[in-house]
């Protein structure tokens, strides 16, 4: 492509030069030694060529806002927004509106809520019943374990004496 666009100035070029040749000869001014020296300047002058990189698109500079700078907003995916926040305000102009997707939270009220624990749970049976307990002694609720509720009721404790489990709170 740049090899069409080149010639194509060149041949602008050539005849913009002989058009200021013509014009010279025209009005007679090649008998001025001075006028002769500016349009041998003129033909002398280095042409314009076009490289690959003048074709270039330029790669755009994305600035990065830091963490404690960034807009409190979620994005609609999930993300957390990587605006500027505005002065005074948790959010950018966009979310100072409205924040359709919810708020992210800093590292301070993630770290104050209480963090899910995952417990290893297997039924057991006790006495001909069929309990879902943990090595920390809990008994929990079927239904809780049954519909895989997070935080199941744990109802009671149980007591292990050496292959044998009881629960004194339902006296088996």
């Amino acid at each position: 492509m740049e090899k069409r666009i080149n010639k194509k100035i060149d041949n602008w070029i050539t005849e913009f030069k002989d058009g200021i040749k013509e014009k010279a000869l025209e009005l007679g001014l090649v008998k001025d030694h001075n006028m002769t020296l500016l349009v041998q300047y003129i033909f002398d002058y280095e042409r314009l060529v076009l490289t690959k990189e003048d074709f270039m698109k330029r790669k755009r500079v994305k600035n990065s806002v830091i963490l404690s700078d960034r807009c409190c907003a979620k994005r609609a995916s999930g993300e957390q927004c990587t605006r500027r926040r505005k002065d005074e305000c948790e959010y950018c102009g966009t979310h100072q509106k409205g924040t359709p997707h919810g708020i992210c939270e800093t590292d301070e009220e993630q770290q104050s809520k209480p963090q899910m624990e995952k417990v290893e749970v297997w039924a057991q049976e006790i006495k001909g019943i069929i309990y879902y307990i943990d090595k920390n002694m809990n008994v929990y609720q079927p239904e809780d374990i049954m519909k895989n509720m997070n935080n199941p009721k744990v109802i009671a404790k149980y007591i292990k004496v050496d292959e044998n489990y009881s629960i004194p709170e339902f006296n088996v």
